[in-house]
């Protein structure tokens, strides 16, 4: 009896420790980590304005205008868990996902230097911007798109650029972000002439092998049902709408993506899909090789920005 008694017992506390991790993994996903912005484009020389608009929902968003000589506006949209600036190595958090200094401004220095204004802005529940009306929770893009739209929105109000030609310049949920605005309000984009998206994701692709390798792929498929459930008992929308794939089909311009081929946290089939989906209107795909770690095709471009540049100039 005795040794039945604590066969139970530690069945129970196995089950609560699984509940309690799955409910963590699931909190963590839908509440991206909200750093600091410690600097702004002026500790790299740039003239830069302070900026403020609104969603449609209602969320307050925050960012910088950099003013330039062309009538050319590049939107830049940054990673979940960051900010406009990037993300600062100052900044510690057990969900964390990268550790070293990653700064959007560098490359938006470079952007500026050929000549283009930059917007650059912090999505709703990061930074300095406002928190999502539901709770603050994140959803990769389905709600953070609106976002974008009232970027264009504020593009289109200002005199100085109202008529200006637009690319975008989006990062993982910058990008999600980006396909999922052109798809729901595609009357915004009409002065829009490319994208160029860095690793857009499917979170639940993403989210399952992130796990996978830190309790191996085995275990992240028993973690990933219950996961699942959590998101949708916190309120959040389900995990596996979290995705621009079906959106990218509505993408009407010229779009390059970019993909590093070493990154453990997707499937190399999640980004080829959503690629494969898209127009072509022409369409271009680029592997970066010998990377280390996902986020280091984020700041690739502070240091070689001809691709980036070169895109821009050709359709822009």
């Amino acid at each position: 009896m005795m040794i039945l008694l604590i066969i139970i017992i530690v069945i129970i506390c196995l089950a609560l420790v699984y509940l309690g991790l799955c409910y963590f993994i699931a909190y963590s996903a839908v509440h991206q980590n909200r750093q600091p912005v410690p600097k702004n484009p002026g500790d790299y020389g740039l003239k830069f304005e302070n900026i403020e608009f609104r969603s449609a929902d209602g969320v307050n968003i925050k960012g910088w205008l950099i003013p330039s000589d062309l009538d050319k506006v590049i939107i830049m949209t940054h990673v979940a868990g960051l900010t406009k600036y990037g993300s600062s190595n100052t900044y510690k958090n057990p969900t964390k996902m990268y550790n070293k200094e990653l700064e959007f401004l560098k490359t938006a220095a470079h952007l500026h230097k050929a000549g283009y204004w930059v917007l650059m802005f912090d999505f709703r529940n990061h930074g300095e911007s406002g928190f999502d009306p539901n709770k603050g929770m994140a959803s990769i893009g389905l709600k953070e798109y609106q976002d974008v739209t009232a970027a264009l929105n504020y593009i289109h109000h200002r005199d100085e650029i109202k008529n200006a030609n637009i690319g975008f310049a989006g990062f993982c949920m910058g990008a999600n972000s980006t396909i999922i605005a052109m798809s729901n309000d595609p009357e915004v984009f009409t002065d829009v002439k490319c994208l160029f998206l860095v690793q857009p994701i499917s979170m639940e692709v993403f989210l399952r092998t992130y796990l996978g390798t830190f309790i191996t792929p085995a275990g992240a498929k028993l973690f990933m049902p219950m996961v699942k459930k959590f998101i949708v008992m916190m309120g959040a929308l389900p995990l596996d709408t979290m995705s621009p794939r079906e959106y990218a089909k509505d993408i009407k311009v010229p779009t390059m993506y970019v993909q590093a081929r070493n990154d453990q946290w997707t499937e190399l089939s999640d980004i080829l899909s959503i690629y494969d989906n898209t127009p072509d209107n022409p369409k271009e795909f680029v592997w970066i090789e010998n990377t280390k770690h996902r986020y280091e095709t984020y700041s690739y471009f502070q240091d070689k920005p001809d691709m980036i540049l070169a895109w821009l100039k050709r359709w822009m």
